[in-house]
């Protein structure tokens, strides 16, 4: 049989010509698919900004609502969660003591030339454990020396306990491996557990329970717990408080050793029941909380392929009992959306936050 060349080519031709046309199609379907991309891409980035705006506006009117004027609730709500808790809470405890909390905010300039200020108040915090620091309390902007006198001061004999226990507490914040360490933590318990004591008798005498802890004496306890907390979660405090090593991926565990300072502050404030102290801790959790909630949303609408499905509670329970799930991973049950923390909250007493409040356990 003689070769056809005719036909070879004719074949030839038309299996490039098929190629040709897959490869179009191919790429008009790649197209296409980067289109649809570039389509949702944009919408995403369209609907998180809404969402921010939204955000920004409602916590806008929170502050409103909690008694500071326009500008300074726009200042305060730009400034981050944290503010916005710490700001929330103290215009509470000033508007039960009859003030005006606008007269307490300051509206800070946050040019560069005032750094050095801010600096110098943070430094002189440290040496001066009774005046409140607006940068260690987390609230940019309120008055310290106002503030500090309007926060009610403790009695005399509970002031000399506070200023011990602030002592102890920068003590083993500076150095927690220091040489006296466990003598000092055995005289930090021996003062929590002698206050305890008079505050019990102070309940059954009055009926009441005056303050214990001035402002000063909170931040270093917090900062003396905080140190120890984001060591336990990888992180490297320097000298000044300041995270080294904070990076976007390691922040949701940073919320978590936020959580273990709210509980710890919680704990040592049992059977005391201080008020200034109980300010300072509910702020701590609410931002911790709120952070944690963003982080566990971002990643079950982002990161599918993270997020767990287990099919009950009691499956969910299950597992969370045999130590199968790690701290940050996202669980859905149902409809329900859960973060697992791995950390008690001292206000619900459970190891996970449900993002969906509405939703029943």
């Amino acid at each position: 049989m003689s070769f056809n060349l005719g036909a070879f080519i004719g074949g030839m031709s038309r299996q490039i010509v098929s190629d040709i046309e897959a490869d179009e199609a191919y790429d008009q379907q790649l197209s296409f698919f980067k289109e649809k991309q570039d389509i949702l891409s944009g919408q995403e980035i369209e609907k998180e900004r809404k969402l921010n705006d939204l955000k920004l506006q409602n916590n806008i009117k929170s502050l409103r609502f909690a008694g500071y004027d326009d500008q300074r609730a726009a200042q305060i709500a730009m400034s981050g969660d944290y503010a916005i808790e710490r700001s929330l809470g103290l215009a509470e405890k000033i508007s039960e003591g009859g003030g005006d909390v606008n007269e307490f905010y300051k509206l800070s300039n946050n040019s560069p030339e005032n750094m050095d200020d801010l600096e110098k108040e943070i430094t002189d915090t440290i040496d001066a454990p009774k005046k409140i620091s607006t940068g260690t309390m987390g609230v940019s902007g309120f008055d310290p020396e106002m503030m500090s006198e309007f926060f009610a001061k403790p009695e005399k004999v509970e002031s000399s306990y506070s200023a011990r226990l602030a002592v102890i507490s920068q003590k083993l914040g500076r150095d927690p491996n220091r040489s006296d360490a466990d003598d000092l933590k055995s005289e930090q318990d021996k003062l929590f557990e002698d206050l305890r004591k008079m505050k019990a008798a102070e309940r059954e005498e009055k009926g009441t329970v005056t303050p214990t802890f001035d402002l000063g004496s909170i931040t270093s306890n917090t900062n003396e717990i905080r140190r120890g907390q984001l060591n336990r979660y990888g992180f490297e405090v320097g000298v000044d408080g300041a995270i080294q090593n904070l990076t976007e991926g390691n922040m949701y565990k940073a919320d978590l050793a936020e959580l273990e300072v709210s509980n710890q502050l919680n704990m040592r404030n049992k059977g005391i029941e201080d008020p200034n102290m109980q300010l300072a801790t509910q702020g701590i959790r609410e931002s911790a909380v709120r952070n944690l909630n963003e982080y566990g949303l971002n990643i079950f609408y982002n990161k599918k392929d993270k997020v767990q499905d287990v099919p009950t509670n009691e499956a969910f329970a299950t597992s969370m009992s045999r130590g199968e799930y790690r701290q940050g991973q996202v669980v859905t049950v149902g409809n329900k959306i859960i973060l697992y923390t791995g950390v008690p909250d001292y206000r619900t007493g459970q190891p996970f936050i449900v993002l969906t409040p509405d939703m029943e356990m």
